[in-house]
């Protein structure tokens, strides 16, 4: 039997979803496009890839089989307006799966396995917005990889993860269609943390976590070519009594990169403060440290007594000479660069645990509420209190931050959650949560907007959600001053506008905001 899908457009959109009492909204925030896919009883599963001002490339993974065997994907580009340009199918082997997607230069990248039992046979589809045709290329790795991380910078597809265990990158040239091993990763003392992609100087950096002789961890960077030749070779030294945690780095442009993370002094989960490190032409001028108690707005997601108490605190302890030390977990996002500053995203969160013997809770700040550990605790996910922002000059001092609570969010794996957008001296925070679009804008330490909540907007006036998968749902930067919400939604229509009384979509709304206008 054939499945349809069905794709609603409503230009303009007619109505907001219901709001909640006594939230403000956003003045700042418009949402003039949405697309919906129809979902079908048997749920279908997507994945969105952002290519700027070509669109978007939607990928629908669906239970239809296809003649000589494999399952049928959809793929739909759709225009910077939410219009449908074109629709494809592909088919994919039975196990395959979905490991990565990527946009550059005007192509899409996705990337499949062909079995979930041979991960070293890969299969990647080179798509363009302008045209219905791909071009595919079989990859064999030789050897069992696990893929986490998937780029592409000039002719080259950059493939990065591990091999019984140990680091490992590979490169593959589309032109010689030859994958290369890079080499200087295969090390049991290094983890990977993120890879870094430089679209105008086609260069790329991998940044690893190693650890030293002194069992402290630190962080390294290495620059290469597309095509895999080392630029530099970045250990950073951070003292013998400090570990540096993670990192986000700048791109290597002209010969200078920044990185900024978090440290600890005995913790490897639990973070003290942030640390920001200067580079040029691969040799360290320095490393600044600041503890959490040293920024100006780092509790300013608390309640205000609360955060009069804790600030109380910290005076105390400086009249000694000491320093307050607070615990975090934090999830760093990489760094957004304009003009004269870099601004610093980081996500602060905690597990959650069910332990069946008592009703203890994990603190946020490090430790159990009460003594009674039980064994066989059952994971709940990470549960998330505050986003950090911090903006920072040249010369590597803190010139601002700003932090922005978050609710409602708890994830099984980490995921970045909030999205920060720059337009001249003002910034914006974001996320979405509950159908809600969750927003603060803040000029330097000054809050400019308070946190607002707008409402998804939906196609129809009549529409009302009756359900949501808060597993499939986020906010995402497309391009300029945009960016695209999207989920899955069951929503009821009393009137059957649209044809039915209910449906289950698939949604993608396109945000535009304006930090330009005048506020209150």
């Amino acid at each position: 039997m054939k499945r349809f899908f069905i794709i609603l457009i409503a230009l303009p959109i007619l109505s907001f979803g219901q709001r909640k009492k006594d939230r403000d909204t956003s003045a700042v925030i418009l949402q003039p496009n949405r697309i919906e896919f129809e979902m079908e009883r048997e749920a279908s599963e997507f994945f969105i890839v952002p290519g700027e001002l070509d669109g978007i490339l939607v990928v629908e993974e669906t239970t239809e089989t296809a003649k000589g065997g494999g399952y049928q994907w959809k793929l739909h580009m759709v225009d910077t307006a939410l219009q449908v340009k074109w629709s494809q199918t592909l088919v994919i082997p039975a196990d395959g799966t979905l490991l990565g997607y990527e946009y550059f230069d005007g192509r899409f990248y996705l990337l499949f396995n062909k079995s979930r039992y041979r991960s070293e046979d890969l299969l990647v589809y080179q798509l363009t917005a302008a045209s219905i045709d791909y071009i595919m290329y079989e990859i064999t790795t030789v050897f069992p990889i696990d893929i986490t991380h998937f780029e592409s910078v000039g002719e080259t597809i950059l493939l990065a993860g591990y091999a019984n265990f140990r680091p490992v990158v590979i490169t593959y040239n589309i032109n010689d269609r030859i994958p290369r091993v890079v080499p200087g990763f295969y090390d049991n003392k290094n983890d990977i943390l993120d890879l870094v992609v430089d679209n105008e100087s086609r260069l790329f950096t991998v940044i690893l976590s190693e650890k030293m002789r002194n069992k402290k961890y630190t962080v390294r960077v290495r620059t290469f070519t597309d095509k895999g030749d080392i630029i530099q070779d970045n250990l950073v030294n951070p003292g013998d009594r400090r570990s540096l945690l993670d990192a986000a780095s700048t791109t290597f442009a002209g010969g200078l990169q920044y990185l900024a993370g978090t440290h600890s002094r005995k913790s490897l989960q639990y973070s003290q403060g942030f640390y920001l490190s200067k580079f040029i032409n691969g040799q360290q001028q320095f490393n600044k440290y600041f503890p959490f108690a040293d920024l100006n707005n780092f509790f300013g997601h608390l309640k205000p007594k609360r955060e009069k108490r804790i600030k109380n605190r910290i005076e105390r302890k400086r009249a000694k000479g000491k320093v307050k030390k607070f615990n975090y977990r934090l999830l760093v996002h990489k760094i957004l660069e304009r003009e004269g500053e870099y601004i610093m995203i980081a996500e602060a969160y905690y597990p959650r645990y069910n332990y069946s013997s008592n009703s203890n809770s994990f603190s946020p700040y490090g430790g159990f509420n009460s003594p009674g550990f039980r064994n066989n605790p059952y994971f709940l996910g990470y549960k998330y209190t505050h986003a950090v922002v911090l903006a920072f000059d040249p010369n590597c001092n803190i010139i601002w931050d700003q932090t922005f609570k978050i609710e409602d969010i708890q994830t099984y794996s980490l995921e970045e959650n909030v999205v920060v957008s720059a337009s001249g001296d003002r910034v914006i925070l974001m996320y979405l949560e509950e159908n809600e679009i969750r927003t603060k804008v803040v000029e330097g330490n000054d809050i400019v907007e308070g946190r607002t909540f707008n409402p998804v907007k939906l196609t129809f006036e009549s529409d009302e959600v009756k359900n949501r998968d808060p597993s499939v749902e986020g906010l995402k930067n497309w391009y300029d001053e945009t960016l695209f919400a999207y989920g899955e939604q069951k929503i009821r229509n009393p009137n059957g506008v649209g044809g039915k009384t209910h449906r289950r979509v698939f949604y993608i709304n396109k945000i535009q905001y304006d930090l330009n206008r005048e506020f209150n």
